[in-house]
């Protein structure tokens, strides 16, 4: 005859060791000496153990398969991404630092005194003028550079969501910030 432990039967027959235990103290099921159970007296008292079908493992271990794939496809599209943001932050960080040297340049710009007294009779243009010019281009550039890595911001956003849909993934949603705020979240996330 067959002896099985009690974590066998647990096992076995899918039964919490506080049932086996209960059945014992009810007299439902003897126990050997040595503490194992015979077979047949735990068929008598449980019935048959249930045998899980071989179409249930195979498709767990076909649904890992698939997990592990979807979740190694997942790492690449993420790192993708991040080396994405990487470099519009790199770009964001560039047009700061031409702001900065923008802003700066016109103030430590020294005026020259050319004139001689032959240009007297030639219209003269303001200085100040052609600086704020200057100065109104850059931004009109500057702007539109800003622009240009919203919308592509924007589209990187699009373009994600649009993937998390096809795999039937949800990404939340950021608000939105704005230029100096994203700076400072990378900033600070970075350290």
């Amino acid at each position: 005859m067959a002896k099985l432990s009690l974590s066998e039967v647990s096992k076995k027959f899918h039964m919490d060791r506080s049932t086996i235990y209960r059945a014992v103290r009810n007299g439902r099921l003897s126990r050997s000496s040595d503490g194992q159970f015979d077979l047949a007296e735990v068929i008598r008292c449980f019935g048959e153990p249930e045998k899980m079908p071989q179409k249930i493992e195979s498709s767990k271990q076909e649904g890992n398969e698939s997990t592990k794939k979807l979740i190694a496809h997942l790492e690449n599209e993420v790192k993708k991404y991040q080396e994405r943001e990487e470099r519009l932050m790199h770009q964001i960080d560039r047009m700061q630092a031409l702001i900065e040297l923008k802003s700066v340049a016109p103030t430590t710009a020294v005026p020259q005194q050319d004139a001689t007294a032959c240009d007297i009779h030639m219209p003269q243009y303001d200085k100040t003028q052609q600086n704020n010019d200057n100065k109104k281009n850059n931004e009109l550039n500057i702007a539109e550079n800003v622009a240009v890595l919203q919308q592509e911001t924007a589209a990187y956003h699009t373009q994600m969501l649009q993937h998390a849909t096809l795999q039937n993934v949800v990404i939340p949603k950021h608000k939105k910030r704005s230029l100096f705020g994203r700076v400072l979240n990378a900033v600070f996330d970075n350290n």
